[in-house]
C-alpha cells in the first residue's frame, strides 16, 4: 500500500470519528432541550432543528451525498419538472371530459327480442302474463297449448 492511499483512509476517518463526534454532542443537546422549561412547541421546534442538522450530516458525510452535488442536482430538477407536469395536467383537460354524467342517470337502450315483444326475455315476460292470469283468477293456459 503507497503512502497516499494510507494518507487518504487517515483523512477519511478523521472526518467520519468528527461527525460521529458532533453526532453525539448534538444527541446530548436534544435530550437536554427535554429538560429545559420550554413550551411544547418551542421545544419541538428546537429538537426538529437539532435532528435536521443531524440528518444533514449523516447524508452528507455516511451517505456520500457531499461528493456526488451534481447528479443530485440533477435528480431534483428531475422532480420538479416531473412534479409541475402532474400538477399541471388536470388543467390541460377539455371542459367536457370534465362534465361526465354518472353512469345511473344514463338511460339504458332497450334491445326488442326475436318475437316481436317489447321486453329483454320473452320467456320472462311470458311467465309474468301466466302469473298475472293467476293472480286475476283466470285460468292457466294448459301446456303446451298455442297461445
Amino acid at each position: 500500500m503507497s503512502h497516499d492511499a494510507h494518507f487518504d483512509l487517515s483523512a477519511h476517518v478523521r472526518k467520519y470519528v468528527a461527525v460521529f463526534g458532533s453526532l453525539a454532542v448534538l444527541t446530548v443537546i436534544t435530550v437536554a432541550i427535554s429538560y429545559l422549561h420550554l413550551s411544547t412547541g418551542a421545544a419541538v421546534g428546537l429538537a426538529l432543528a437539532v435532528a435536521l442538522v443531524k440528518g444533514s450530516l449523516v447524508a452528507a458525510v455516511f451517505m456520500h451525498l457531499i461528493d456526488e452535488v451534481r447528479i443530485i442536482y440533477q435528480v431534483l430538477l428531475l422532480t420538479v419538472v416531473f412534479f409541475v407536469a402532474l400538477m399541471a395536467l388536470p388543467t390541460s383537460w377539455h371542459e367536457d371530459l370534465m362534465t361526465v354524467k354518472p353512469v345511473w342517470t344514463q338511460e339504458v337502450p332497450v334491445r326488442k327480442s326475436a318475437g316481436g315483444h317489447g321486453g329483454h326475455d320473452s320467456a320472462a315476460s311470458h311467465g309474468a302474463s301466466e302469473q298475472a292470469g293467476h293472480a286475476e283468477g283466470g285460468a292457466a293456459p294448459a301446456q303446451g297449448a298455442a297461445h
